[in-house]
Parts: C-alpha cells; structure tokens; sequence
C-alpha cells in the first residue's frame, strides 16, 4: 500500500493534561502563533486554541506534530478561506472567554 495514502487516512489526536497535544495524520502547519494554530491534517483543516503555544515538535516524513502549552479548544474548520478560517474562530472563541 502507498504510504501517503495510509497518512492521508488516519488521523489522531492525544491530549495530556491539557498541556501536551499529539496528532498524527499532519500535512502542514499553515499558521501559528503562541494562542493559535491552524494545521492541515488528512482530514481536514484544525484550529487549537490556547495560551502559550509552541511547537513541540514535527515529523513531516510521518505526520506526527507535537503542540505544548495550555489547551483551550480543538475544532475542525470547514469552508472558506484559510486565512479568514483562523480569524473566524478567534473572533468565534472571544464569545466563550
């Protein structure tokens, strides 16, 4: 079986106290910043939010991508733009801070 086919399909997310966040099924990082990242997965596009952010780190041959910082939420984003998908659900997330 080709390997980018079996990345393109799996896809997992593990989070550990809300501090250390590990997925796999990463295509790219299209933006980051130490509250926001938006990451291309095989299944489509996620935003984590959160509080001092950084990359942990990223294995571009495996798709694995580590993000440590406080976590305060995960949401898959569909439709659009990706430069206006992170800056809709920043404004979006203001609502429930």
């Amino acid at each position: 079986m080709d390997r980018n086919y079996e990345l393109q399909q799996h896809h997992s997310l593990d989070l550990k106290d809300r501090k250390n966040l590990v997925l796999t099924g990463v295509k790219s990082i299209e933006s980051f910043d130490n509250e926001e990242f938006l990451v291309e997965t095989s299944l489509g596009f996620l935003l984590v939010t959160g509080k001092g952010l950084s990359l942990g780190k990223m294995d571009t041959e495996n798709g694995d991508l580590v993000i440590k910082g406080i976590i305060e939420s995960m949401a898959y984003v569909s439709g659009g733009n990706k430069s206006q998908k992170g800056k809709m659900m920043k404004r979006i997330f203001k609502w429930f801070l």
